[in-house]
């Protein structure tokens, strides 16, 4: 399964046009992380989960321009990694949580973007040693359509990626329907500069220790490409109908 991971690494990278844009602005809903579930629970009683990243014990949710302003240059950054997908244009920020590197937003498409791979639940007939594997990240497919993708996902999540070796910066896209609205999760990983000590001032956990322009560390990129899946399931999963 790496081997696949390092694949998409390498082939299926998304190089699209660098813009510059405004952070949308934050959705009213007020956000907290429950306790048992993990989940993040909003006052309008929205549910969204973080797969494996519920380990995570550091519950700060950004989830305001007030909050934000303590971050200086915080809000140019988030707005940067939205940009590096300009056919997915997001309406409202749910959340952004520094410790596990993940944006939660609304989005509306300006135009169709092919994913790189797509990700939907587990299929009661995969085998008995494979079922709890998949009932956590799922099964992914590399392998996408000639057509019938685009106008977004439907019962599946989409997964694009943006990688630049140069930049040492790795940004996933997931576009997961819920509840009939469009969820984006961006994952965002970026390494530490090595110039200068500004980027202290950003929340803690914004930044990797990992060198992401060093090839000798694909195992470990790779391995966050993996654990990312679990996310994109745990979502799909709380759109199921509860019993």
């Amino acid at each position: 399964m790496k081997h696949i991971l390092i694949y998409m690494i390498w082939i299926m990278v998304t190089l699209p046009s660098c813009t510059t844009t405004k952070l949308p602005i934050f959705s009213n809903q007020i956000w907290h992380v429950d306790p048992i579930s993990g989940h993040a629970i909003s006052s309008s009683g929205m549910e969204l989960g973080f797969g494996s990243e519920w380990l995570i014990r550091d519950t700060t949710l950004i989830q305001s321009s007030t909050q934000m302003q303590k971050y200086p240059g915080l809000e140019d950054f988030l707005a940067k990694v939205i940009s590096r997908f300009p056919e997915i244009s997001a309406d409202s920020i749910y959340f952004y949580n520094p410790a596990r590197c993940l944006l939660f937003a609304s989005y509306h498409q300006e135009k169709a973007l092919k994913p790189t791979a797509e990700i939907k639940l587990y299929n009661d007939t995969a085998s008995y040693f494979s079922k709890d594997y998949s009932r956590i990240f799922g099964d992914m497919t590399t392998y996408i359509e000639e057509s019938g993708w685009e106008m977004g996902p439907g019962g599946l999540v989409y997964t694009n990626l943006y990688y630049s070796p140069k930049d040492k910066e790795l940004v996933i896209l997931q576009r997961i329907p819920y509840k009939g609205d469009n969820l984006a999760v961006y994952h965002i990983r970026a390494t530490i500069p090595r110039k200068g000590k500004w980027w202290r001032d950003y929340p803690r956990g914004t930044f990797w220790k990992i060198d992401l322009g060093d090839t000798n560390n694909l195992e470990a990129i790779s391995t966050f490409l993996h654990s990312s899946r679990t996310t994109a399931v745990s979502n799909l999963n709380l759109t199921l109908p509860k019993d």
